[in-house]
């Protein structure tokens, strides 16, 4: 095998978008997609009302729309085939739909809702179960009634047999040759706390603690998309959950703001090497310089010409300058004659809060 390293110089093909789009019922997935996906095949085209793949597994749900995105391509996706026959939504269906939106060309395809491949009938979930309940009964034969067999010691065999499956789809989408938005239903998480307190009762390896939505897939999904919303009930359409967000993309995806054609579109430019998605992510950088100096600094520099002028683009990442600055403040405050505090106010607040401990 002959192995060339390439430079980037002499790169040119643009790059390709996985968009993962996620929420409950009423949150707008479809109606989002299509406006995204509108603007990510006008951009890569350069032509208005170029194709839109859609592959619909919600009973052409899609196509209530189909009046006001004709441009659409429709595929009506189903557990059952031609003959009638149940053949689920497992993996290979999924690749050789992405196989298919490729060889036809088209700038931007839809999976909706691409859930159906985790929990769907035959996704892996259902074929999990399916090979868990078959090494179970091979060794309740092998067995024979001697010992009883805990179904819990097969289930990291089976999933062994279905991950490598489900892995090749998700390579697939990574690897595609065309723009993919994925739409996956979400479901509320149960809380606990109250008000701005509130957070997830039961915590996961890929689980925020502030977001109440639970997606119908798994974490290598997520993380394997370019960028990656749930949309909220309480605001159809908009970004307010950014699970994976670069910060290229950060003034794009506004929780304000329904994501719409010019989402599409400024992804798509920024796929082909285009656009100011590359300047935007300098100047953030620029200002986490800044607020690892302290609020003051910070201060000076947002109350700058420059500052000013970046404003702007910097307001998307404001929650996490606050806690760059407060880190900066903190050590900054730091005495050197006080091994574990700041001064005389923290260790007087340590000898009170000794007494007290001393007192109960």
């Amino acid at each position: 095998m002959s192995i060339r390293f390439i430079p980037v110089t002499e790169i040119h093909d643009p790059l390709t978008i996985a968009l993962g789009i996620s929420g409950g019922s009423g949150t707008g997935k479809t109606f989002t997609a299509l406006r995204v996906a509108r603007g990510m095949a006008e951009a890569m085209t350069g032509a208005k009302g170029s194709p839109i793949g859609y592959v619909d597994t919600e009973n052409k749900r899609a196509l209530h729309y189909k009046a006001t995105f004709p441009e659409m391509h429709h595929f009506d996706f189903t557990a059952i085939d031609a003959a009638g026959d149940l053949v689920g939504f497992g993996p290979e269906r999924w690749i050789a739909v992405i196989d298919a939106a490729e060889a036809a060309g088209l700038p931007v395809l839809i999976m909706d809702s691409f859930s159906h491949a985790w929990e769907g009938v035959g996704g892996v979930l259902d074929l999990h179960a399916q090979v868990l309940d078959r090494l179970v009964q091979q060794a309740q034969a092998r067995a024979n009634g001697r010992y009883e067999v805990d179904p819990a010691k097969f289930s990291q065999l089976a999933w062994a047999e279905v991950k490598p499956r489900y892995r090749r789809l998700i390579d697939r989408i990574v690897r595609a040759k065309t723009n993919i938005i994925i739409c996956t239903r979400a479901k509320p998480v149960m809380q606990k706390g109250f008000g701005d307190k509130a957070e997830n009762a039961r915590a996961t390896k890929t689980r925020r603690k502030d977001v109440p939505w639970d997606p119908a897939s798994d974490g290598d999904l997520m993380f394997e998309m370019t960028a990656m919303v749930i949309l909220d009930p309480s605001a159809p359409g908009c970004p307010v959950h950014q699970i994976k967000v670069a910060d290229q993309f950060k003034g794009l995806f506004d929780p304000r703001k329904p994501m719409g054609e010019f989402t599409g579109h400024a992804m798509a430019e920024w796929a082909s090497g285009q656009g100011g998605a590359q300047k935007q992510k300098e100047v953030m950088d620029l200002a986490r310089d800044k607020a690892r100096g302290g609020t003051a600094t910070f201060t000076e520099w947002w109350n700058s010409d420059d500052g000013k002028a970046a404003r702007p683009t910097v307001r998307p990442i404001m929650d996490e300058i606050q806690a760059l600055c407060r880190v900066a403040d903190d050590l900054t405050a730091l005495s050197d004659d006080v091994p574990f505090g700041r001064g005389d106010q923290d260790m007087g607040e340590a000898h009170t809060g000794a007494e007290q401990e001393a007192g109960a």
